[in-house]
């Protein structure tokens, strides 16, 4: 099993301090290397570094400007430093990658309901919950995931 793997392995045990290290394996490898730092970044989250979160979800977009999950992941990171403008940015990107990308609908209503902006809120909290379901949403970013 390669180091990606085990890392989600891992990742899945609730192992995150091990994951992360397998993550890092993986992209010393040059395995799956966006894909690893995104993961490696959420793990960062679950031990309470959002530093190095924030590091590793920066450095997956230089390896791929398409990596929705490291996109979302720092929108998140601004949403809840209060940043507004940097999370939807981030949401709309994502977006403009993939416009069936139920996470990020979610969290762009969520920023248009900070913003006091219900109409849009609920506009892409439905886009949300319909694009939730959608099985060929969820192979294309299958799909994604399998070429890195």
């Amino acid at each position: 099993m390669d180091s990606y793997r085990r890392g989600l392995a891992a990742y899945e045990r609730g192992r995150f301090e091990e994951a992360a290290c397998f993550f890092s394996q993986a992209i010393a490898a040059g395995e799956q290397v966006a894909p690893s730092l995104a993961k490696r970044g959420v793990c960062w989250l679950r031990t309470g570094n959002r530093e190095a979160a924030r590091h590793d979800f920066e450095a997956a977009l230089v390896a791929d400007a398409r990596c929705l999950p490291a996109l979302v992941n720092l929108g998140n990171l601004s949403l809840e430093a209060g940043n507004l403008d940097e999370a939807q940015d981030c949401y709309e990107r994502a977006l403009r990658i993939d416009a069936t990308y139920a996470l990020a609908h979610h969290n762009l209503g969520v920023v248009y309901r900070k913003r006091g902006n219900l109409a849009a809120s609920i506009r892409e909290l439905r886009l949300a919950a319909r694009y939730e379901g959608l099985p060929h949403a969820a192979r294309r970013r299958l799909a994604w995931w399998k070429r890195r």
